[in-house]
């Protein structure tokens, strides 16, 4: 009898640490979600290089945003001027000079840094991702995560995240049987307290090269036009504003 009261009794002095302990990775993972903050609409622009620096040429371009569920990449180099990449939710489509009709992608056919960083910034962690297992090893806490709906893109999310910092180190996004499709590295942030990364490095695997390096040089808020999101928007588009 003794034996059981002295059980219960360590059951129940350990209760509050365990729910602590939970409590401590449900705020850790909430507040490292990057863009939970993020105004509704805004513009980026951002540099995109494949490998290390002064391997290959950097491709800069621009991202509007309007919503969840509408992004627009605009091409800023010369040669690509008029060329775009434009997501209304789920349907991706290549739009360039000249051409008839746009040209419907896949989203592992849009371009991968642009994809990549659109893609964590719909990323909503508490809302529409729940936590299936974590574990915390050297200050570096692990969560795997799974939608919480069927429509959540992608169904599962391994988020690797610094105890001390609170900032997310790594993502891997994962289809529904725990294959990585996309692999980003968080390499430095040009906002820390706004969770706004300055550089990352995304892998999309199965494809052949080296990563990507994406380099944000402007985030902000600003109104965007909706006409540009249309696919016989190519007047409001032509009408947007100069980079810088």
């Amino acid at each position: 009898m003794k034996r059981r009261l002295l059980l219960g009794a360590l059951a129940l002095a350990a209760a509050p640490l365990a729910a602590e302990l939970s409590a401590s990775h449900a705020r850790l993972l909430a507040a490292s979600d990057p863009f939970a903050r993020a105004p509704e609409q805004l513009r980026l622009e951002l540099v995109v290089r494949r490998g290390a620096a002064g391997t290959s040429p950097e491709v800069a371009l621009e991202i509007w945003r309007r919503g969840e569920e509408l992004s627009l990449v605009r091409f800023l180099a010369e040669r690509e001027r008029g060329k775009y990449v434009l997501r209304r939710g789920t349907d991706v489509f290549l739009l360039t000079p000249g051409a008839r009709d746009p040209v419907r992608l896949s989203a592992a056919l849009a371009p991968a840094g642009g994809a990549a960083l659109d893609q964590l910034l719909g990323l909503r962690l508490s809302r529409d991702f729940r936590p299936v297992a974590a574990s915390e090893e050297s200050g570096v806490v692990t969560f795997d995560l799974e939608a919480s709906r069927p429509e959540v893109s992608p169904p599962r999310v391994r988020w690797v995240v610094s105890r001390a910092s609170g900032l997310p180190l790594r993502a891997e996004f994962r289809d529904a049987g725990g294959r990585v499709l996309r692999l980003v590295e968080f390499k430095s942030w040009r906002d820390a307290a706004g969770r706004v990364p300055g550089e990352i490095a995304a892998k999309d695997i199965g494809q052949v090269g080296d990563p990507l390096s994406v380099r944000i040089r402007a985030f902000e808020p600003r109104p965007v036009p909706e006409a540009i999101f249309e696919l016989d928007g190519a007047a409001a588009r032509a009408a947007l504003p100069p980079p810088g």
